[in-house]
């Protein structure tokens, strides 16, 4: 009787464990999502560029945006990286400059 039990027991939790759906795992170091902030003043613009990372080298900084290397004074699309600061950088276009942060700033009470 208790080989029937264990087995009964078994049985329901290899058919529960197969029965429940997969979950994604969650990255507990991505940043959350800040509503009510502007493109400029995010790090997307126009729901395109976002700035990864910044370094600081030998002959100055480079920053990775949307996944590819750029320094003061590329252009990536209609815009021209100006300036590169350890904590964020400025693009302009000729009519507007924007600013690129690694992460949005939201100050909990």
């Amino acid at each position: 009787m208790g080989n029937v039990m264990k087995f009964v027991v078994l049985s329901l939790v290899v058919m529960g464990s197969a029965l429940t759906p997969a979950v994604a795992a969650v990255d507990p170091t991505k940043p959350a999502l800040v509503k009510g902030i502007s493109a400029s003043e995010s790090n997307l613009v126009d729901g395109e560029l976002a700035l990864q990372s910044i370094f600081k080298r030998s002959s100055g900084y480079s920053a990775i945006i949307s996944g590819k290397s750029y320094r003061e004074g590329d252009t990536l699309n209609e815009f021209t990286v100006s300036k590169i600061y350890p904590k964020h950088v400025i693009i302009t276009d000729g009519r507007q400059q924007k600013i690129l942060r690694m992460y949005a700033y939201e100050i909990k009470k």
